[in-house]
């Protein structure tokens, strides 16, 4: 597909979107509820099939999917889909050029971006911003300040996959990136109701009561039917409740560690990682030394300023 095309359909995702919510409202009407009365497990799976029923939603990202999963896909390869897309082109070289990865303004292209952050590293960076396209990036709920966040916990886990084993390490900033998305999936899916959640220890009660699961929850049917790694899947699914993890635990640990530590190096309304005791055991299970936390404190520090940056610039 012609690259001006590609560029159209992802374009248009915002305006279909609104048109599922929509729909989604009139469906609501005719069942006799108004934008405020409290969902059901159900109704939310449904409105997340929607999403990944758009018929702009798997142009791209079923492409840069499939060649995630292939260990034969090519630089070149790699380089000419991303490059199709030019505002997806930007993005990675923009997210490239951060002083996190310590390349600022070094980073020109796509085909540099692979060579100073690696094939791993960018296939995960352009299916995090391909994914981040599909939903809306401000609003009344100060959703740019929620991905902010999201990119500050990708920004941690990709960090920190530097010092402890992962078993996918260069998954780690997907999995930090839409650790959050289920929350983007509920404020999309119902504004009104989705604001009368507060970001307190008893945010996921609070979510079930309103939507009949949580933002977790929501987030992984959302990776499933999308098809991101598994690996992905389940630190989103987790990540507030690690321990209940049974496959890609270390992957879980990760997210769920680095949301809370986002927490106390950039506090925000909108986040939502509060420590707890799990958070104290990850620590000793991946033997993090005061050293190694403060050296991922001082990059991340560093790289902040680009992070809000980033995102002023892409809205």
């Amino acid at each position: 597909m012609p690259g001006a095309e590609i560029f159209s359909l992802l374009e248009t995702t915002a305006h279909a979107l609104l048109k599922v919510s929509a729909d989604e409202s009139d469906k609501n009407d005719e069942r006799g509820l108004t934008p405020s009365t409290p969902m059901t497990e159900r109704d939310v799976k449904r409105f997340v099939k929607q999403l990944g029923d758009l018929s702009t939603t798997p142009v791209l990202l079923g492409k840069i999917l499939a060649m995630v999963g292939d260990e034969t896909t090519s630089v070149e390869e790699l380089c000419d889909l991303i490059s199709y897309d030019q505002a997806l082109a930007q993005r990675v070289i923009k997210v490239s050029n951060s002083a996190f990865f310590a390349h600022s303004g070094q980073i020109t292209n796509i085909d540099q971006a692979v060579l100073f952050l690696g094939l791993d590293r960018i296939k995960s960076i352009a299916v995090g911003m391909t994914v981040m396209k599909i939903f809306p990036e401000s609003g009344s709920f100060h959703v740019e300040n929620l991905w902010v966040h999201s990119y500050e916990v990708a920004f941690l886990s990709s960090a920190f996959s530097e010092h402890i084993m992962v078993t996918q390490p260069q998954e780690c900033f997907l999995a930090g990136l839409l650790h959050d998305i289920g929350r983007i999936v509920l404020y999309t899916m119902d504004h009104e109701l989705f604001k009368r959640i507060d970001t307190t220890d008893t945010m996921l009660e609070q979510e079930t009561a309103l939507f009949g699961c949580t933002h977790a929850d929501a987030g992984a049917w959302f990776a499933e039917q999308v098809s991101l790694p598994p690996s992905v899947v389940s630190a989103i699914r987790h990540h507030h409740r690690p321990s209940a993890a049974v496959e890609e635990r270390s992957m879980v640990a990760l997210v769920a560690l680095t949301e809370a530590m986002t927490r106390m190096l950039s506090p925000r309304v909108e986040d939502d990682g509060i420590w707890t005791r799990e958070h104290d055991a990850i620590l000793l299970e991946f033997s993090l030394t005061r050293d190694d936390l403060e050296a991922v404190g001082d990059r991340f520090r560093a790289a902040k300023a680009d992070i809000e940056r980033f995102f002023k610039a892409a809205a």
